[in-house]
């Protein structure tokens, strides 16, 4: 008779011996009773291991990062820490540092344009009060989830690196990867500038040029086998492609985002009324 041990606690796959994980599910194959010990080491070997984790790519992606993404798309990807769970960490890391910085805005400014729209013949039709607080609330969702805007964001700008690279070999879904782990050393970076921005000043303008810096300069030792000069041009015109689909975006957004709270916040004679003007 067997021992239990001889078999995957997982799948119940036979191991072979000294077998330190399963061939067939890829699970340890000395599981150990949940204990604090337990939970130290697999917080400890899983963010803050210098072989692997968050820490390893942080360290990967300012010392050798075109070398990193090549070989994360070629198949090397069990050191790295997966490029949208390293997004939403280090986006919800700066997301908590700007909350506990930041005071609780003033609303002296809404209220004045409240007043000053209450006081429109528009206000007959539409809740002002409510559509502000509506728009209000949307964006402060927003940059209180700095890790969610990006990855709405993201393939956007995806698109715009994957249509200004398009002679290139990478596909659209490689791209999204390239960006997400670019998008996480630029928010390493952020970390440092939202002490900078609270305690010094506004270096929003430096923060981005670093970015620019830093995206080009990784592109450039990804498509190594290309020229400098011609890889850098095409980072910029993939930058610019990037923020014009942004753009684009962003106005459809704020269009479908006004519809619908003009809707929620208009009273039942403003339908009538555009249908009218129409």
């Amino acid at each position: 008779m067997r021992n239990n041990s001889e078999y995957c606690k997982n799948c119940k796959q036979h191991l072979l011996l000294r077998q330190k994980f399963c061939h067939s599910c890829g699970q340890k194959a000395d599981t150990h009773r949940i204990n604090f010990h337990f939970l130290i080491h697999e917080v400890q070997h899983g963010i803050f291991h210098v072989d692997n984790g968050i820490l390893f790519t942080i360290k990967e992606l300012f010392s050798r990062p075109g070398h990193t993404l090549r070989e994360y798309l070629e198949g090397k990807r069990k050191p790295h820490f997966p490029p949208m769970l390293f997004v939403i960490i280090l986006g919800s890391i700066c997301a908590l540092i700007q909350f506990s910085l930041n005071h609780k805005p003033e609303k002296t400014q809404d209220q004045l344009v409240e007043s000053n729209l209450a006081k429109t013949e528009y206000s007959k039709y539409i809740d002002f009060r409510g559509l502000i607080a509506y728009f209000r609330h949307i964006f402060e969702w927003l940059g209180s989830h700095l890790a969610f805007t990006i990855l709405l964001m993201l393939p956007i700008a995806a698109l715009g690196f994957y249509l200004g690279f398009r002679k290139y070999k990478c596909n659209y879904p490689e791209w999204l990867v390239i960006l997400l782990y670019l998008a996480g050393q630029c928010l390493t970076v952020y970390i440092f500038f939202i002490f900078l921005n609270h305690f010094v000043g506004d270096f929003t303008f430096l923060f981005y040029m670093i970015c620019w810096a830093m995206v080009t300069i990784s592109l450039v030792e990804f498509f190594n086998e290309r020229g400098k000069w011609y890889v850098t041009l095409r980072t910029f015109w993939s930058i610019f492609l990037s923020y014009f689909f942004s753009m684009i975006y962003i106005i459809l957004a704020i269009i479908v985002i006004t519809a619908v709270g003009i809707l929620l916040y208009g009273y039942e004679s403003i339908i009538p009324t555009v249908m009218q003007k129409l």
